[in-house]
């Protein structure tokens, strides 16, 4: 035993002083005292960091085998309908997917707060502000009354058109006659449009009468230029021409159904839809109210059609409104390029419907003024006979239950043709199609796009432009607005939880020099043009991130991206459009919670130990040394 004790002693590192022998001093008790401050200091930051997760960041190579990449959007455009507006994705290997219409919604703007899909079978869910199909009658606008021996002069100083010949009760009328014979193909158009057998004897002969009338104007040519007036394009004009947008505004007041068609001079579509437009506003506009007068013994009967009443000229056209509750118009968009940017028109022809419940001269002004940003626009066939049955039938859902809603159409508002001239409730409606299939309710408040498109996880573009699917209309460049704004746009599957959300944006919200990718799950941004054919190109790079948590061992994964905006204006004959770029990178980032390990945390504490008495030895040596030597006056 006593041997074992001296090897001990003889391997002894510590070898100890005996405490007789040693003496402290002054400067070697506050190093003492300073040595252990700085212990307990850096031994309670070492603990906290032991318990503290940090955050590490890790760039690899992207190795990911997932060939999707999921793109999402939520882009409202200010100044553009629903209708024609377009998303086209295509990646970086050809691929194209054009018009995509799956996972989207294009909504229009209603309110403030409402909005209303208008894609798919959301039209029959949409319905207009303005909804006329609760009352049972229209009230109809008193514009200028004139008594009909007026009306009958006016109608003979157009020339030698109708005759002495005043028709009998049940006689069908001359004109009617040439039409059937001329017009084979065309004899029982009106007998096509469910309903018509239950109409009275009247409203069945004014409407073939009108059809007969109207295509004899259609034909005639041998027309006196001073009293026929004529369109842009070298045909007859039988139509409202509006030249102001008070002139707009009178005419959505004073009418229940108020049809205008937006065109340009330099559009091929409006010059060919041209002769069919105003044929339509002939029968609407003039043919019908002639033959009423005819059936109602007020005038003779017409041997062919006279010119249409003037509606063009600014002296007279005011005068010459049709009574009754509908009109056709038609407002030149080169010429009066204001109102057509007001109602927001970017393609030619357009054909709107303003409906409006409340219609009426005597009414107080402006009671439909403030819901023309609600339109119904038809999309159905473009010849006279489907748009003239599309226009009595539109004239019809106003009356479901009467047999004369074509003399209720025309009539004034003191006029009440066949009181007793109501259906049966049991058998339902006089005339049981409805113009859905041929309109689309839309709105002029914007097109807000939403939802999402897959495409192949490589570079590629999301555009968003005008597209015209059906090749009958003609956009104008220099009325295209593209002013937008950008509520979401990113990229994956999922969005973060909210938690994981605000826990990378603190992250990212280091330092100069830190990372500089966002998170965009909330990207907001507005654009607005303040030029002709401004198109915008969004430029954005593509970062997969993934994310881990130590506690939990959750693991996600999205994608982070910085965003750069070029705009610059779209060439002479081309559209402004608004476009994704967006590229992904080849790397990837891990950001991971890393906590410290127990033998890290043990080999620092020794460290600190060590190092800190290591340090306090060598600074007391020094300053004991020069202490000596001051003492034995080798200093002096």
């Amino acid at each position: 035993a006593p041997k074992g004790r001296r090897t001990l002693r003889n391997v002894d590192y510590f070898r100890k002083v005996p405490r007789d022998l040693t003496e402290g001093s002054i400067s070697g008790g506050w190093i003492s005292i300073v040595a252990t401050a700085v212990l307990l200091f850096l031994v309670m930051g070492e603990v906290r960091t032991y318990f503290r997760v940090k955050t590490v960041t890790d760039v690899y190579a992207d190795t990911s085998n997932n060939g999707k990449l999921r793109i999402n959007f939520d882009v409202f455009f200010n100044h553009l309908s629903c209708e024609h507006l377009s998303v086209d994705v295509m990646d970086g290997i050809g691929s194209l997917k054009s018009n995509v219409t799956a996972n989207i919604k294009k909504l229009a703007k209603k309110t403030s707060t409402e909005w209303v899909q208008v894609h798919g079978d959301s039209k029959k869910r949409a319905t207009t502000r303005t909804s006329w199909k609760t009352e049972d009658v229209l009230v109809g606008p008193t514009l200028k009354p004139e008594s009909d021996s007026e009306l009958a002069r006016r109608l003979q100083e157009k020339g030698d058109y109708n005759t002495d010949h005043y028709l009998k009760e049940g006689e069908e009328s001359e004109v009617v006659e040439q039409y059937t014979s001329s017009h084979p193909e065309l004899t029982e158009w009106y007998k096509e449009m469910p309903g018509f057998k239950n109409l009275v004897p009247n409203d069945q002969e004014l409407i073939k009468a009108a059809m007969a009338l109207t295509l004899s104007w259609k034909d005639e040519n041998d027309y006196d230029e001073e009293e026929q007036p004529m369109t842009g394009y070298g045909g007859k004009q039988a139509s409202y021409e509006i030249t102001t947008e008070e002139e707009f505004e009178l005419l959505a007041d004073d009418y229940n159904i108020f049809m205008v068609d937006f065109h340009a001079p330099w559009c091929s579509h409006c010059k060919r839809f041209s002769p069919t437009w105003e044929t339509f506003a002939y029968y609407f506009n003039d043919a019908l109210h002639l033959m009423e007068e005819v059936y109602q013994n007020k005038v003779g009967d017409y041997t062919k059609a006279p010119p249409a009443i003037d509606l063009q000229s600014d002296e007279h056209k005011k005068a010459n409104l049709p009574k009754g509750r509908m009109v056709v118009a038609n407002v030149n968009c080169v010429a009066h390029r204001d109102i057509c940017q007001r109602h927001k028109i970017t393609g030619y022809p357009q054909i709107r419907i303003y409906k409006n419940l409340k219609a009426s001269h005597t009414a107080d002004r402006m009671t439909h003024v403030a819901n023309l940003t609600e339109f119904t626009e038809y999309t159905g066939d473009r010849s006279i006979v489907n748009m003239t049955k599309f226009g009595l039938t539109l004239a019809s859902e106003a009356y479901p239950k009467r047999m004369d809603f074509v003399s209720m159409l025309i009539a004034e508002e003191e006029e009440k043709p066949h009181p007793t001239a109501v259906m049966d409730d049991r058998k339902g409606p006089v005339v049981e199609s409805t113009t859905a299939d041929s309109v689309v309710t839309k709105s002029n408040e914007g097109c807000r796009v939403t939802g999402f498109a897959d495409s192949a996880r490589v570079p590629g573009v999301v555009r968003f432009s005008l597209v015209d699917e059906g090749g009958e209309k003609t956009f104008d460049p220099t009325l295209v607005n593209m002013s937008h704004s950008i509520n979401q746009f990113w990229f994956g599957e999922k969005k973060l939880e909210p938690f994981m959300a605000d826990y990378l944006l603190r992250y990212n919200q280091g330092g100069k020099g830190e990372r500089s990718l966002k998170f965009v799950d909330d990207y907001h941004k507005d654009f607005v043009s303040t030029e002709q054919q401004l198109s915008y190109s969004h430029v954005v790079k593509v970062v997969q991130t993934w994310m881990e948590w130590a506690r939990s061992g959750l693991r996600a994964h999205f994608y982070e991206m910085s965003v750069n905006t070029i705009q610059g204006k779209a060439p002479a004959e081309s559209t402004a459009e608004v476009v994704f770029h967006y590229d992904i990178s080849p790397l990837s980032v891990l950001i991971r919670e890393e906590k410290e390990s127990l033998f890290r945390f043990v080999v620092n504490l020794c460290a600190i130990v060590g190092g800190v008495f290591t340090v306090a030895g060598m600074c007391n040596s020094v300053i004991g040394s020069i202490a000596h030597k001051i003492q034995i006056g080798k200093f002096q």
